[in-house]
C-alpha cells in the first residue's frame, strides 16, 4: 500500500515536481539473546507474545542485575520499557517491601506506561491483596491527582509511583518526610525519555535529582538509576551529568525495523498547503497518517483546511496539541490506538514514547529542529514492523534547506549532543536553599562538594537564604519553602501573565519578559493569541487580553556585549576562536507586525523599556584586520558581512547540539574596543548559561564549514530565510551581506584544512 501510495505521488503532476529526493531504509531482522526470568513471569510473558527478548534487552537487564546505573538508547517501539520493568517486577516479587520511582518529563507519559505495568502487576498476583487500601500497585502522583487521592497514596503506598520533575521537586523531596516509608526502600529510580532534559530545564533536573539522592542518603537507600533516551550522540554523558552518577550505556539496538520510505519535499506553493493535501490524499489511500507541525495555530489550521476540502474524512481525523484537557488527550490517544482515527494533526505533542498503534505515514511540516527529534517522530509509524512512509515538507528556514539538500546527515548517525550544565551557579544557587530545606547541607555532604560551592554559600548565608549552624559546618535554609520560588523550566525573575479580570494565562522569565511581554507584543499561549495591554515591572505582571489576529509580533532590540573572561582559546590560521563569560546588555526598543503567513511587515512601533543585563557563557571570532580590509576593498559591507555570518552560524547550531536558534543569542561588531578589532559573538541565551557554546567551542571546525556551505549552496542573491535572514533578528535583519559573508566563512575555512 505504501509503495503504490509513493509512486501515484512520483507520477503526480502536483505532487511530482516538488519532490526533492527520496531514500529507502531496508528492513532489519531481528537480533535476539538469552534472558534468564523467574518462571511466573516468564509465563505471563510469554502469554502475551513476549518470548524471546532482544540483544539490547537482554544487555540492559544483565547490567542492572549487576548493580549498574543503566541508560539505554534505542529506536522508537524497540521495548525500552521492558529493559526497566522487568528487573523492578522480579525485585519486587523476591522482596516485597521494594519501591521504585518512575521520572517522565509530561504527565501524559505516564498514562500509558501505568496502565501496562498495572496489568503486569495484579496478573502476577501483586497489587490489593498485597498491600489492602491501594487501588492499583502502581499509582500516579502528578498535577492532575486529587488531594484526596494524594493522601490515599502517601498513607498507603504503592510499590511504584508515577510522577515528573515538577512533582518531584514540589511535592515529593519538599515533603519527603510524609515519604519516609517509601523513601526507606526506594531501590529503582526510572528517568524516561532523558533527552527531553537538556538546557535550562535539564539543568535543572539536575539539581532535582542530586537532591533526591540526598534524601535518599538521609533515609538510608542507595537506588540504582535506570534511564531511557532517544537517540542522541551522548547518552552515557547526559545521564552521568543528570544525575551525577556513572552510567553504563546501551546503544547497539536488537529490534526488527520495517522498510522505511522517505520522501524530501521542498514545496512550490505553501508547506501548510501541501501538508493538508498530502494527508488527505494519505488518508483516502488508506493510510493511518500523522501530521507534525511546528505551532499549535498550524495544527489547527490544517486540520480546519481539511475539514472545509475533505469533509467525507472529518469524523476520522483529529488535532492534537498540549492546552487540550487531559481527558480530550486520552480519548484522541485512545481512538488512534484502537483505529477509529485514520489520521491525526500534531504539535510535537506525541513525539514522545505515547503508544498510539500501528501508522504507516508520518508526514513533517518543517524539520523538526534535531535529527534526533526527526527520528523520533518517524518512529510514529511503522512500530509493528510494516512498510512505513514519512515525508519531510521543508519551509523556507535556513536548517530546513541545509536538510533538503543533503538528506544525508539524517542517515549518518550524526547526531546531535543533548547539553545540561549542573555547574550552572544561577541554578545552583537556587536549589541550594531548596536542598538545605530538606536535608542540611553539611562540610562531609553526600553530593554537593562544598568546597566547591563555598563562595554560593557565602552568598546565600549574607542574603539570609541560608543561616550557619551552631556547631558549625552546618548549613540550614533560611526561606520557608524555598521550593515554590524556584521555576525549573525557566531562569530568572518570574513574570505573570494575567487577564484583565486577573486571571493567569501564562509565565515568563528573563529576557523572554521583555521580548515576547511588552505592550503590543501577541502572545500565544494553547493555541490563543493574546494581545499584551501592558507590562508591570514593579508586581511582575504582564496584563494581556484575547485576541484573533492574523499578524505576530517581532521585538527589535539594541544590544552590547563585554567580555568578563577569556577560559580558552585556539587559533584557526590568523583567526582566533576564544570561550569565556560575557555579559550581556539588551534593551528592547521597539516592534515589527508581520503577516502570520508570508512574514510580510506590516508595521513598526516604539517601545521605550529598561534594559535587561545578564552574565551567560560565549564564544567568539576574532576577525584580522587585513580581512576586515579585505571584506571591504572588495566591495563588501563589513557590518552586514560579520551579521550575515552571525546568523548563519547560529542556525548551524542545532545539527551539532540539541538547541532552539531562540536559546542563544549573537552580536557582531565592526571594531570591538575591548579587542580593537572586529569580532562576531555567539551566546547562551540564559543567565549562567547551560554549554550550548562550549560545546560549540569544540567542534568549530564541522560547525563553521557547515555555516559556509548552508549560505553558499542557497540560490537566493542577497540573503533570504533561507541562509542568513533570522525572523527574530533584533535589529530587522539590517544589515546583512551574504556574499561578504561567503568571502568570510571562505577565508576561515581555508584555515581549516
Amino acid at each position: 500500500m505504501v509503495g503504490e501510495f509513493i509512486k501515484e505521488l512520483k507520477k503526480s503532476r502536483t505532487f511530482g515536481p516538488q519532490i526533492a529526493s527520496y531514500r529507502y531504509i531496508p528492513p532489519k531482522g531481528p537480533v535476539y539473546g538469552r534472558l534468564s526470568l523467574d518462571n511466573r513471569l516468564r509465563e505471563l510473558l510469554s502469554r502475551r507474545g513476549i518470548k524471546r527478548f532482544w540483544s539490547h534487552q537482554v544487555k540492559g537487564i544483565g547490567h542492572i542485575r549487576r548493580g549498574k546505573n543503566v541508560v539505554i538508547m534505542t529506536p522508537t517501539a524497540s521495548g525500552k520499557s521492558l529493559v526497566y520493568n522487568i528487573p523492578v517486577v522480579e525485585t519486587i516479587l523476591k522482596e516485597p517491601d521494594t519501591h521504585a520511582l518512575y521520572i517522565f518529563p509530561l504527565k501524559g507519559l505516564e498514562q500509558d506506561q501505568v496502565k501496562n505495568l498495572n496489568d503486569l502487576l495484579t496478573a502476577l498476583g501483586i497489587g490489593q491483596r498485597a498491600r489492602r487500601g491501594v487501588l492499583n500497585p502502581a499509582e500516579i502522583y502528578d498535577g492532575d491527582t486529587t488531594a484526596y487521592r494524594r493522601k490515599r497514596i502517601r498513607e498507603r503506598l504503592p510499590y511504584i509511583i508515577f510522577t515528573n520533575p515538577d512533582m518531584l521537586h514540589l511535592a515529593i523531596n519538599a515533603f519527603h518526610t510524609k515519604w519516609e516509608g517509601f523513601f526507606r526502600t526506594l531501590r529503582y529510580v526510572i528517568i524516561d525519555e532523558i533527552h527531553a532534559y537538556r538546557g535550562v530545564f535539564g539543568s535543572n533536573v539536575a539539581q532535582i535529582l542530586r537532591r533526591l539522592r540526598r534524601i535518599c542518603t538521609r533515609w538510608g537507600s542507595n537506588p540504582q538509576f535506570i534511564a531511557s533516551s532517544a537517540t542522541i550522540a551522548n547518552p552515557g554523558e547526559l545521564a552521568q551529568r543528570l544525575v551525577g552518577l556513572p552510567f553504563e550505556a546501551v546503544t547497539e539496538s536488537g529490534a526488527p525495523q520495517g522498510g522505511r520510505h522517505f520522501l524530501f519535499v521542498n514545496p512550490l506553493e505553501s508547506p501548510y498547503t501541501l501538508a493538508m493535501r498530502l494527508f488527505v490524499e494519505a488518508i483516502r489511500a488508506g493510510l493511518k497518517t500523522i501530521v507534525f507541525t511546528k505551532a499549535r495555530k498550524i495544527t489547527e489550521l490544517i486540520y480546519a483546511w481539511c475539514v472545509k476540502s475533505a469533509p467525507a474524512i472529518t469524523g476520522r481525523i483529529s488535532p492534537y496539541r498540549a492546552g487540550f484537557l487531559p481527558a480530550e488527550r486520552r480519548e484522541i490517544e485512545r481512538r488512534l490506538f484502537s483505529g477509529e482515527l485514520s489520521g491525526v494533526i500534531s504539535t510535537s505533542a506525541l513525539e514522545l514514547g505515547i503508544d498510539v498503534g500501528g501508522l504507516d505515514c508520518c508526514i513533517l511540516v518543517g524539520y523538526p529542529g534535531s535529527i534526533s527529534s526527526t527520528w523520533q517522530r518517524a518512529g510514529r509509524v511503522g512500530r509493528h514492523g510494516e512498510e512505513s512512509l514519512v515525508v519531510l515538507i521543508a519551509l523556507q528556514d535556513a536548517l530546513d534547506q541545509y536538510i533538503i539538500r543533503h538528506p544525508e546527515r539524517l542517515f549518518q548517525k550524526a547526531f546531535e549532543s543533548a547539553i545540561v550544565d549542573p555547574d550552572n551557579e544561577v541554578i545552583l544557587k537556587k536549589h541550594l536553599p531548596c536542598a538545605a530545606s530538606e536535608v542540611y547541607l553539611r562540610e562531609d555532604d553526600s553530593v554537593y562538594s562544598m568546597e566547591r560551592i563555598k563562595h554560593i554559600v557565602d552568598e546565600l548565608l549574607e542574603e539570609g537564604a541560608l543561616r550557619q549552624g551552631r556547631k558549625g559546618g552546618i548549613w540550614f535554609s533560611g526561606l520557608r519553602m524555598p521550593q515554590r520560588g524556584v521555576e525549573i523550566r525557566g531562569i530568572g525573575a518570574l513574570f505573570r501573565i494575567v487577564d484583565e479580570k486577573g486571571n493567569p494565562i501564562g509565565e515568563l522569565d528573563g529576557m523572554r519578559v521583555y521580548r515576547e511581554g511588552y505592550p503590543g507584543a501577541v502572545y500565544l499561549h494553547r493555541g490563543r493569541q493574546y494581545k499584551v495591554e501592558e507590562l508591570v515591572i514593579e508586581s511582575r505582571r504582564i496584563i494581556a487580553r484575547e485576541v484573533d489576529v492574523q499578524y505576530y509580533t517581532q521585538a527589535l532590540t539594541t544590544e552590547r556585549t563585554e567580555i568578563l573572561s577569556e577560559k580558552t582559546s585556539k587559533a584557526i590560521g590568523e583567526f582566533e576562536i576564544c570561550s569565556g563569560g560575557l555579559r550581556i546588555s539588551q534593551r528592547v526598543v521597539g516592534y515589527e507586525k508581520r503577516n502570520i503567513y508570508d512574514r510580510r511587515r506590516l508595521s513598526r512601533h516604539a517601545l521605550d523599556l529598561p534594559e535587561y543585563v545578564f552574565d551567560t557563557e560565549g564564544l567568539w571570532i576574532v576577525i584580522p584586520d587585513y580581512v576586515s580590509g579585505l571584506l571591504e576593498e572588495r566591495g563588501y559591507d563589513l557590518a552586514g558581512s560579520l551579521h550575515a555570518a552571525e546568523h548563519a552560524s547560529i542556525s548551524a547550531m542545532p545539527l551539532y547540539v540539541l538547541c532552539e536558534k531562540m536559546d542563544v543569542g549573537g552580536l557582531s561588531y565592526s571594531f570591538y574596543p575591548a579587542l580593537k578589532k572586529a569580532c562576531i559573538f555567539i551566546y547562551d541565551g540564559y543567565e549562567g548559561g547551560v554549554g550550548y557554546t562550549s560545546h560549540l567551542f569544540d567542534l568549530a571546525r564541522e560547525w563553521l564549514q557547515t555555516t559556509l556551505r548552508i549560505i553558499s549552496e542557497c540560490r537566493c542573491e542577497s540573503g533570504c530565510p533561507s541562509c542568513v535572514q533570522d525572523p527574530q533578528c533584533g535589529s530587522g535583519n539590517q544589515p546583512l551581506d551574504k556574499e561578504g559573508a561567503k568571502f568570510l566563512l571562505e577565508h576561515i575555512s581555508s584555515r581549516l584544512r
